[in-house]
């Protein structure tokens, strides 16, 4: 008689083990997937990064050519009344969109010839959807005199 009271006991803890296991499981793959996610924006962060700065040093490379003394200002300049230029560059080694860098010279101090600052900011994005990541970065360049 007392055997049959317990009959049932073993079915109900199983049921309760199978449920804890089941939610433990379920932790397990959001924690997993909540990781692969984090990876993923970091890696398209970190190209998009290193884009911009190839974005910049491209530009700094056209100011500033190999064998002149000194820096190009037209480089920066649309034309006669301009003092910006936007410059696309293809960032397709990075696996990014393409890298915008908008280049602005601004006259400063007084002499001849006409010394310039440069100031560099430079856009990418890498990534689509919800792992879009756009990193900006400045930099700033100026004549020697």
């Amino acid at each position: 008689m007392f055997y049959s009271k317990q009959r049932g006991s073993a079915l109900i803890v199983s049921v309760f083990i199978i449920t804890v296991m089941a939610a433990f499981a379920a932790a397990m793959i959001r924690i997993d997937w909540s990781g692969q996610d984090m990876t993923s924006r970091e890696v398209f962060a970190t190209r998009a990064w290193f884009a911009a700065h190839s974005g910049n040093e491209y530009v700094l490379s056209k100011l500033f050519p190999l064998g002149q003394k000194a820096s190009a200002p037209d480089a920066c300049s649309e034309g006669k009344s301009s003092d910006s230029k936007t410059y696309t560059v293809n960032a397709s080694l990075f696996q990014c969109k393409e890298v915008k860098v908008v280049c602005t010279r601004h006259k400063y101090g007084s002499g001849t010839p006409t010394s310039y600052k440069y100031q560099l900011e430079s856009s990418a994005t890498c990534g689509s959807g919800k792992f879009a990541t756009t990193r900006i970065q400045e930099t700033w360049a100026k004549d020697l005199k």
